[in-house]
């Protein structure tokens, strides 16, 4: 078991047992010690486990921000344009628009091989396979490819592109 996970098992069992006070009082001890992190959006009351990139509660990045894009490079605007249009468009077909998806990089062919997260509000789901099958995910799998011949990952990169108008 890791770290993290014995910290967020211990931190749950305490908080269960203590009233608001005592409760308030452990997560802001474990934020001191650096396990958990406040959200810092003014609507929202969340606490989160190191390393989470977005708030359990409300979805928003560290800051206390709704959530915004990140590019591989500051030089893909166009097939970068061409990825969010063809999420909006394989959405629009299936089911109900994500905030904002997010690609995390692993290893295997380029962006397309990236582990691919769905945002909704403070929820995730996680797309099993990504978009790896070309001949389901034409579109996209082109507009990935692209942005792969373009500038190549890196091992633990991270891109998100947001869907919700």
């Amino acid at each position: 078991m890791s770290e993290a996970e014995v910290v967020t098992r211990v931190i749950a069992r305490l908080v269960a047992d203590a009233d608001d006070r005592q409760a308030h009082i452990l997560h802001e001890l474990a934020c001191s010690a650096g396990y958990l992190w406040a959200c810092a959006n003014t609507d929202c009351s969340s606490y989160n486990y190191r390393g989470l990139r977005y708030c359990t509660g409300c979805g928003w990045g560290r800051e206390g921000k709704p959530v915004g894009d990140i590019h591989p490079s500051m030089y893909t605007e166009g097939r970068w344009t061409r990825l969010r249009r063809a999420l909006v468009k394989h959405y629009a077909a299936d089911a109900p628009l994500p905030d904002a998806v997010v690609f995390d990089y692993w290893g295997g062919p380029g962006w397309r091989g990236a582990e691919v997260t769905e945002m909704y509000g403070g929820t995730t789901k996680e797309i099993t396979g990504g978009f790896r099958d070309r001949d389901r995910f034409g579109d996209i799998a082109a507009a990935l490819d692209s942005l792969t011949r373009w500038s190549k990952p890196s091992y633990g990169g991270h891109i998100r592109v947001v869907l919700a108008p």
